[in-house]
């Protein structure tokens, strides 16, 4: 497997083979990560045990993936992130697979562990991939992409394998998920292509030298890369951010199914319109390109605050409902685009460790924000969660905003030596250094 770039990547081309296994990726593990709802009955009556048992599976698989994150995703700092995906892609195959033979308990939750590690360091890893390799002009397009694969999860992937485990039984569902990530991982293998430990050599937007990381332990190469510059705002904003987008979401289901009825199709009507809002970071991903991505990013939170408090209002009038769930989606779709994005900008050398710090903050703002809610909507209802979501995210406004205006102080004057070095001009001297070395 080469570590060198190819063709497309060097004349700075959009590496479009690379994005879209990526892509396919990500929509592997979101899928398995979300399907188990709508399974969980037929895997109860397949072992003959009890459904809650059989949802004790999904904490599994949440603990898992952050713990993977910790654990596997900062090996991208120090090996090939493509060898780094394609192991991590190759254990969520095994977990899988194991998920779909298992003859009892014990060994589904196994499998289980085994995928979410995998996911754990596939998902931090993809997105530092991305910041490493990815032209910075095609930056927040790529990484739109790719975070738009978890709507299509939602969208596609949650129906289908519903709809596969209902007709010839859950074990094909988690199969066809193997199958898909073995075709994953065959195409990272086949892309080739960069990959090199720590990203691109020379210079990073930090102005910082790429040089391999410390051998001096695990633990002071996770805090050098958490204290990096803005590194501990964006992940906060990660946290709070998540915290009020599951608040809500989490619970978006049963308002729902209040309003219109048990049996109603209109709940997974609205639910598909917010998967479609979220699918449009394929589109407004260069949008914040062009615009400036942290600027785009504090518009964002600001437009999510009155969006959280009027959702449960809007849910007494379904045209007002519809145009919230759709903006809702979108805004939040971005909002996870620029996040992401913006912390693989943040330290190259740790961009792995970073990341992962990101997937530990989202992971912990959905498993909060489930656990910690659950007794708040039962006892004040939905509107009530929605002004505290509000406020969650207003918290989460506030702290960006107060980066960026920071931020941009420190630049108006004379840049200091701490001060981000615009990656445009880090490509451009990367490609020039390409060009030299060729001709």
């Amino acid at each position: 497997m080469s570590d060198r770039l190819n063709g497309e990547e060097r004349s700075g081309g959009f590496p479009l083979l690379t994005v879209l296994a990526l892509m396919a990726g990500i929509f592997a593990v979101g899928s398995e990560e979300l399907v188990v709802s709508p399974l969980l009955v037929g895997m109860a009556d397949s072992f003959r045990t009890s459904v809650a048992l059989m949802a004790l599976s999904v904490t599994v698989y949440g603990v898992a993936t952050a713990i993977g994150a910790l654990i596997f995703a900062p090996l991208g700092d120090r090996m090939s992130r493509r060898v780094s995906l394609t192991i991590g892609m190759t254990m969520f195959v095994l977990g899988t697979v194991l998920c779909a033979l298992a003859p009892s308990p014990a060994l589904l939750f196994t499998g289980r562990a085994l995928a979410g590690l995998a996911t754990g360091a596939f998902v931090p890893t993809a997105y530092a991939f991305v910041g490493d390799q990815i032209p910075y002009r095609h930056r927040g397009r790529a990484m739109g992409i790719i975070v738009s694969s978890w709507s299509l999860s939602l969208v596609l992937g949650v129906p289908m394998g519903s709809f596969v485990g209902g007709w010839v039984g859950w074990r094909w569902t988690f199969g066809l998920l193997a199958i898909l990530g073995a075709v994953v991982t065959l195409v990272l293998v086949r892309a080739g292509g960069s990959g090199t430990a720590g990203g691109r050599a020379g210079a990073t937007p930090d102005g910082e030298a790429a040089t391999e990381p410390s051998g001096r332990g695990w633990i002071r190469d996770a805090a050098r890369a958490f204290l990096a510059p803005r590194v501990p705002t964006y992940v906060l904003a990660t946290f709070l951010n998540m915290l009020g987008f599951y608040g809500m979401y989490t619970f978006l289901g049963s308002a729902l199914q209040y309003r219109f009825g048990t049996g109603s199709s209109m709940t997974g009507i609205m639910i598909l319109l917010y998967g479609l809002g979220f699918a449009t970071s394929f589109l407004t991903g260069r949008w914040a390109d062009e615009w400036g991505k942290e600027r785009v990013l504090v518009v964002l939170l600001a437009g999510l605050v009155p969006a959280l408090a009027l959702i449960p209002q809007a849910t007494r009038w379904t045209p007002l409902l519809v145009v919230c769930l759709f903006l809702w989606g979108a805004m939040q779709s971005l909002v996870v685009t620029l996040l992401s994005t913006l912390l693989s900008e943040c330290s190259q050398q740790h961009r792995g460790a970073i990341l992962a710090f990101y997937s530990l903050a989202t992971n912990l703002g959905v498993a909060i924000g489930a656990a910690v809610f659950g007794s708040l909507f039962s006892a004040y209802g939905f509107d009530a969660l929605g002004w505290v979501c509000a406020a969650i995210t207003l918290l989460a406004f506030a702290l960006t905003g107060w980066a960026h205006r920071g931020r941009g102080e420190r630049t108006a004057g004379h840049p200091t030596a701490g001060d981000p070095v615009p990656e445009a001009a880090v490509d451009q001297a990367r490609g020039a250094k390409v060009v030299a070395h060729e001709d």
